[in-house]
């Protein structure tokens, strides 16, 4: 069976935890779900999507393909192994205000966004052009 293609976009949910709401227009239902981490919100979302798929068994389910979009709370609890004060350091950016966005407490400028956008770029180009010895 043929994979369908998905955009999920993740979003803090204010102190609730994060959401996941998908892109494509499943005829009977609303793809989505909840987690207190960005881990079980997708957890959930699967999930609901296998619910589903007993509640509708005459309908063609298939695989899911899918393309996360995080927002940028949900970026860091997904790649909690990045070091939030050394990843603003990196970028030149206040470490403190750097935490905010992170957490969600505070909303960056658009041009702050398209600062973070270029770095995370950059950090992506230029682990990509490292080599790994033992």
């Amino acid at each position: 069976m043929k994979k369908l293609k998905v955009t999920i976009t993740i979003t803090k949910n204010g102190a609730e935890g994060y959401i996941c709401t998908c892109d494509y227009p499943f005829e009977h239902f609303d793809l989505g779900g909840a987690g207190s981490t960005v881990d079980e919100a997708k957890k959930d979302c699967f999930a609901f999507y296998d619910e589903m798929k007993v509640e509708y068994p005459e309908e063609s389910f298939p695989e899911l393909e899918v393309d996360w979009v995080y927002d940028f709370p949900s970026f860091f609890n997904h790649f909690d192994f990045l070091n939030v004060t050394k990843t603003a350091k990196y970028m030149g950016m206040s470490p403190s205000n750097f935490r905010h966005y992170a957490a969600g407490s505070k909303n960056m400028s658009q041009k702050q966004f398209m600062k973070v956008k270029e770095a995370f770029s950059k950090m992506a180009d230029e682990l990509k052009a490292s080599t790994l010895t033992m």
